[in-house]
């Protein structure tokens, strides 16, 4: 029973220390801080091991000590519900008269190629059902790959575009029905990702859309080493510390990114839409700093659970789409659809009167 003890008050403590960790990694990102960022990655086993021990404790004859892990897990309440929402709340429908109704598609295509097959009209006539007025594409091909597999054909109703024209950046578009004023485009330093802020005129007003492909985790540039069938210890273990090592400088360029967007948000003179593929969880530093002063669309009229890559376990919520509080949300979903390793991320609004 003494040793059972000890090393439930060891668990208890080290568990309960590295949530507050990952949450103070979710808000600061100086110094040492860079590192704590892994451990957002890595909020979903951590709050399930500290779950697990409340249980325990509840069995046991000093029940107080589930206070520690309900803590524990209590302090990240903001990142739960950015994963989970409720399906009975009700949201009310948007009317015509409290403005003009929008939808807006994010989608991070994976070069709409994906499970060894070309997926760019699949994914083009179930983007076209949902007939939105502004797409926001991440590694979308260029115009020439548009031509090749008709894609332009089926948004023949978006009369509006800009697509990225530097090739040593990641491809991103976007398509609008409204008319697109202005473009600047944010090619990042020692990174091949960017951004895209346009601004869309929408009856008599302007928004600016700010579509972004931040940093990658480099996750699934090492996971085929680590995991692959006859690989020598020595090998994976060289694998495990090179990600670690790659993960902290992409996390250091998010971080960057971040607060690069933060900035053009602070700038703007218009209501902002802010989506895309962020390359991190809801517990991260680059959620939190972007997001900062807007709604998020899943948290405001989203329900079920949320994740959009669909790779490792189906565990990170990574795309996203925020707006400013002259935007009203009616519907925040992301379909199931097997076009990319992204899932596409679907809000439908208005802009207010």
């Amino acid at each position: 029973m003494w040793k059972f003890n000890e090393v439930n008050n060891t668990l208890l403590l080290f568990f309960a220390v590295l949530s507050a960790l990952c949450l103070t990694g979710g808000y600061y990102a100086d110094g040492i801080c860079i590192w704590l960022s892994f451990l957002t990655l890595l909020v979903w086993p951590i709050l399930a091991v500290n779950l697990l021990l409340l249980v325990i404790q509840l069995f046991t004859k000093k029940k107080w000590k589930s206070t520690v892990p309900l803590l524990a897990i209590l302090l990240h309440a903001d990142y739960l519900s950015a994963v989970y929402q409720p399906s009975c709340w009700h949201k009310p429908a948007v009317s015509e008269q409290e403005g003009t109704p929008l939808t807006i598609v994010t989608y991070n295509a994976s070069h709409f190629y994906w499970d060894r097959k070309y997926t760019m009209n699949e994914a083009a006539a179930y983007i076209k059902q949902l007939q939105p007025d502004i797409i926001c594409f991440q590694e979308a091909p260029g115009d020439g790959y548009y031509h090749r597999d008709s894609i332009r054909y089926a948004f023949d109703y978006v009369l509006y575009k800009y697509i990225s024209r530097r090739t040593d950046h990641l491809p991103t578009t976007i398509y609008s029905r409204y008319p697109i004023h202005s473009v600047k485009a944010l090619y990042y330093k020692n990174s091949s990702n960017m951004s895209l802020i346009a601004d869309v005129r929408i009856n008599n007003q302007y928004i600016r859309v700010i579509n972004n492909h931040f940093e990658t985790t480099s996750v699934n540039a090492y996971r085929g080493i680590i995991t692959a069938p006859g690989k020598s210890l020595k090998i994976r273990a060289k694998a495990v510390k090179n990600l670690i090592l790659q993960m902290k400088d992409n996390n250091r360029k998010r971080t960057i990114q971040a607060d690069s967007i933060h900035a053009e948000i602070q700038r703007s003179p218009y209501p902002v839409i802010v989506c895309g593929d962020f390359n991190d969880t809801p517990a991260s530093y680059t959620y939190h700093r972007v997001k900062k002063g807007l709604t998020d669309g899943f948290q405001d009229v989203g329900n079920g659970y949320q994740y959009t890559f669909r790779q490792l376990y189906r565990l990170w919520r990574i795309d996203y789409v925020f707006y400013s509080e002259s935007l009203k949300g009616q519907n925040y979903f992301s379909p199931d659809v097997s076009y990319s390793d992204h899932n596409m991320v679907v809000w439908r609004g208005c802009v207010k009167n």
